[in-house]
């Protein structure tokens, strides 16, 4: 349809503009623009919900539960995994290098884990401080995240990304919108994003304990926190 309506300079008979940008919506969703290759499933970000809400989920029972340092390192690693997957998937650059990939991945898996480790014993020695408990999770995800997205565009950091007017002519490469669109992803998604999956249950799981309905550690309390994780990742 979309190559008949370029072909035709208008909507094709039996077919409505809305039809139109509904299958324009999902060739976005699907097709990386800069390649035109299909994505692949995990990183696109139609997927970012159902691929966090495991990780993120683990990460905050993990912090309230008190878990083990070897789970907390390994929803760590899973986590920068996944971000790495989706920031290659989702780049605004047609090519990547993969040098850089790979030190952005070692970077970001050193610093989450460095600031799980070093928070948790600071935890274990001062127990007054477990209150902040919560800020763990969080910490280590938005430094060791900037730390990707950073590493893992630094092309577009550097050399820029292609821009077109709004006609769609190509204008060449700027490096000024490449460093704008790093900087607004590390902004909403490394720094702000995880606000609401990661320090939103914790709160809400101390109002539902205030209420003496729930105990700490209850079927019925992990369920709640994990619904708490869908709601601020949704």
């Amino acid at each position: 349809r979309l190559n008949e309506f370029k072909r035709l300079g208008r909507c094709p008979d039996g077919v409505s503009d809305q039809d139109m940008w509904e299958a324009q919506r999902t060739v976005n969703a699907v097709v990386h623009g800069p390649t035109g290759e299909k994505m692949f499933l995990p990183g696109r970000m139609s997927m970012f919900v159902p691929m966090n809400l495991p990780i993120t989920a683990g990460m905050v029972l993990a912090a309230s539960q008190q878990a083990s340092m070897r789970v907390t390192l390994l929803l760590q690693w899973a986590n920068q995994t996944y971000n790495v997957v989706n920031n290659y998937v989702c780049r605004a650059g047609p090519e990547v290098a993969y040098g850089p990939l790979a030190q952005s991945y070692g970077l970001a898996v050193t610093a989450s884990c460095s600031i799980a480790m070093a928070a948790g014993s600071l935890l274990s020695t001062y127990p007054g401080l477990r209150v902040l408990g919560p800020l763990v999770p969080y910490l280590a995800v938005i430094s060791a995240g900037t730390t990707n997205v950073c590493f893992t565009r630094m092309d577009e950091i550097k050399n820029g990304i292609e821009v077109s007017d709004a006609d769609g002519n190509p204008l060449g490469r700027s490096v000024a919108a490449g460093q704008t669109a790093v900087f607004r992803t590390v902004t909403t998604r490394s720094m702000f994003l995880p606000v609401l999956s990661l320090l939103f249950p914790p709160a809400a799981m101390r109002a539902v304990y205030a209420t003496g309905l729930v105990s700490a550690g209850t079927a019925a309390a992990i369920a709640i926190e994990v619904a708490a994780v869908g709601v601020g990742l949704a």
